[in-house]
């Protein structure tokens, strides 16, 4: 799924984001699936498009979504590498997931992690971090909430119709810390009916009325404007 970078959402996360003058933000979530990485590439575009000199980092080692494809020499001066998403084939500069168990272990330790950051905002003006799911812990990922002390600013996203408030209340729980800050929250509606779909599952239910009523007003229903809104 590819978000416009001029998204009415990712516009808020980027001007809330430079009002609180913040150069490196972490994208999370509660779970796999729920958005990060396409809010991450939004995010990227965005700053790219102010002129800004952005770095993506793929810390979700529970789901990567980038790829390295840059041919070029490495030099050990400079960081960034050219990176691919998997799914869309978007190019970004970025650093793919670790890939030694030592880098690994380095990120999980928070101090570390911050000093990388630090490094990483010598060479670029904005730093994107894409994160494993908050809820989904297990000894290979890097937590969520570390990446989130290391960064300025942390945005939570959140799918609709499929987060649940209890989901929410855990992720909560785990960024309620401190050294984090919240940015704010991305409701992700791409899962969520609108009112007109809500309206004609419920029509459709009515076998009573002749089908080719239902579909009439099916067709209405579902042209309206007011009722393309999500329910």
């Amino acid at each position: 799924m590819i978000i416009p970078a001029t998204h009415t959402e990712i516009e808020q996360i980027y001007l809330a984001a430079e009002m609180s003058e913040s150069r490196s933000l972490c994208i999370t979530a509660c779970q796999s699936g729920d958005g990060v990485t396409s809010v991450v590439a939004a995010l990227a575009e965005r700053y790219l498009l102010a002129g800004h000199r952005t770095l993506i980092v793929d810390l979700n080692t529970f789901h990567p979504a980038f790829e390295c494809i840059d041919i070029a020499p490495s030099d050990d001066d400079n960081v960034g590498l050219l990176v691919e998403h998997a799914s869309t084939h978007q190019m970004f500069t970025g650093l793919t997931v670790p890939k030694n168990q030592s880098a690994l272990l380095a990120y999980k330790d928070p101090a570390q992690l911050q000093n990388a950051v630090t490094q990483w905002l010598t060479q670029y003006d904005r730093v994107i971090c894409d994160t494993s799911p908050l809820l989904h812990i297990n000894r290979g990922n890097i937590p969520a909430q570390v990446v989130a002390s290391a960064c300025d600013q942390t945005a939570l996203v959140i799918m609709g119709g499929k987060t649940s408030s209890g989901q929410l209340e855990k992720a909560m729980q785990l960024i309620n810390n401190p050294s984090i800050s919240l940015l704010g929250s991305v409701l992700n509606l791409k899962q969520q009916a609108t009112l007109a779909q809500e309206m004609v599952r419920e029509l459709n239910r009515l076998k009573f009325v002749p089908k080719s009523w239902r579909d009439k007003w099916a067709s209405k229903i579902l042209t309206n404007e007011f009722l393309a809104q999500s329910a």
